[in-house]
């Protein structure tokens, strides 16, 4: 008796699975076509200085490798060129979207996060972005298994800050951040 019972509760738990993933699947494709609100802006913090540059100004540095305003300010004082910058935000990363859910919901996830949240973080909050960036990597990853910044920027729910300082540190502490996430997570 013991074999169909735990025959049945393998089958209840699979499709317990399947049910969790579809409704997530079409909760995410719903929220992901068309946002009640999302970024139109990102204004970067650098020490007490602030610009925004609008989300439709990477969009065409991104295609057309144009930058020009507050953009392309930012650009020359990072130096860095419109061309890399383009490739930055273009550049596909592919993961799979229940990996990812299963990393962001994991210790290592939660903490990757709040480190995140502190460079990029809703724009009239004193919130951390944690939980938004959370929500954009995986309406990102939704609809094909990619995600871009550029992408994740445009899923971001709200308009935002990115505190250029904190970027730096971070960015330096992320440097083998690809191989533990294949390594760890099968990505």
């Amino acid at each position: 008796m013991k074999r169909p019972t735990q025959q049945i509760k393998q089958q209840l738990k699979q499709r317990s699975m399947q049910l969790t993933l579809g409704i997530y699947a079409g909760a995410s494709v719903l929220l992901g076509s068309a946002p009640a609100q999302a970024a139109e802006s990102i204004t970067l913090m650098v020490g007490p200085l602030n610009r925004s540059i609008y989300l439709r100004d990477l969009e065409t540095l991104a295609t057309d490798k144009t930058a020009s305003g507050d953009l392309a300010t930012a650009l020359k004082i990072s130096k860095q060129s419109p061309e890399a910058a383009s490739k930055l935000l273009t550049q596909e990363i592919p993961f799979d979207l229940v990996q990812a859910d299963r990393l962001l919901t994991s210790p290592l996830g939660d903490t990757l996060l709040a480190q995140i949240g502190k460079v990029m973080a809703p724009r009239f909050s004193n919130q951390a972005g944690d939980k938004a960036m959370r929500a954009a990597i995986l309406l990102s990853l939704a609809d094909d298994g990619k995600m871009s910044v550029l992408e994740v920027l445009r899923r971001y729910p709200t308009n935002a800050r990115l505190n250029v300082g904190e970027l730096r540190g971070l960015s330096s502490q992320l440097k083998d951040l690809p191989n533990l996430l294949k390594g760890g997570f099968g990505g």
